[in-house]
């Protein structure tokens, strides 16, 4: 995170970019976790400086003078809005500029300035993809599946056709080779199953489908035919 990110992050969570910086910091709230938490320590320094503030009548000029200052002209990146930033004074200049502009006798501004400080996002995990391969002279197609890790819930993009006495089971095996049981997909529908419980599903992992008894394997390990299998990985 260098210097130049900091301060982007600071003007974010006090809402003083323009609408073009604003729209793309926000795109890279989404995509960049270390940005994210920048700017929620940011928003979380920001939010407690207008609670209990009184009406002070401020110095004739005060803010004339601290607009005046903000638009001085300066180098590109951090003096373009703060000329007299180095190191670690960004906390204090800030604080300082926002305390100015709270001396204000207007509680509308004083409500301007709370509104300001955004919510952030927090960046959703990437999702986790597999393409399970079916035995070879099976005839069958690969099957892609798609894991959010968000929602913890696995995709399958084609339809499992199994016999009318049969199921489809899915599992997933760790690092441990230890086949775990995830659930039975519904016949003749491309299977979406939540993962419930303390399973989480990691990169690495395979997931598999065997064709099991009505119900489901009655041992909690595959007693049919494994007819896809693959690794999850970070799309």
């Amino acid at each position: 995170m260098t210097s130049d990110d900091q301060i982007l992050a600071a003007e974010l969570a006090l809402g003083l970019l323009d609408d073009a910086e604003h729209a793309a910091a926000r795109r890279r709230l989404l995509t960049d976790p270390d940005f994210a938490a920048e700017t929620a320590w940011w928003q979380d320094r920001f939010a407690g400086l207008a609670d209990g503030t009184a009406a002070a009548e401020p110095p004739a000029g005060l803010l004339a003078r601290v607009e005046a200052r903000l638009a001085q002209g300066a180098p590109e990146g951090a003096a373009r809005r703060w000329p007299w930033f180095a190191g670690g004074a960004l906390a204090g200049a800030l604080a300082a500029s926002l305390a100015a502009l709270l001396l204000i006798p207007d509680a509308k501004v004083i409500e301007r300035v709370r509104e300001r400080v955004i919510e952030v996002p927090v960046a959703a995990p990437a999702p986790l993809v597999a393409v399970l391969t079916p035995g070879a002279g099976t005839g069958r197609e690969p099957i892609a599946a798609v894991y959010d890790q968000q929602t913890r819930t696995l995709r399958l993009t084609a339809t499992i056709t199994v016999p009318e006495d049969r199921a489809a089971e899915l599992w997933s095996i760790g690092s441990d080779n230890v086949p775990r049981a995830l659930g039975l997909l519904a016949a003749g529908t491309r299977g979406s199953i939540r993962i419930e419980g303390e399973t989480l599903l990691q990169p690495d992992e395979t997931i598999a489908i065997s064709i099991e008894p009505a119900g489901g394997s009655p041992t909690g390990l595959p007693t049919g035919e494994v007819i896809a299998a693959g690794p999850l990985v970070t799309s």
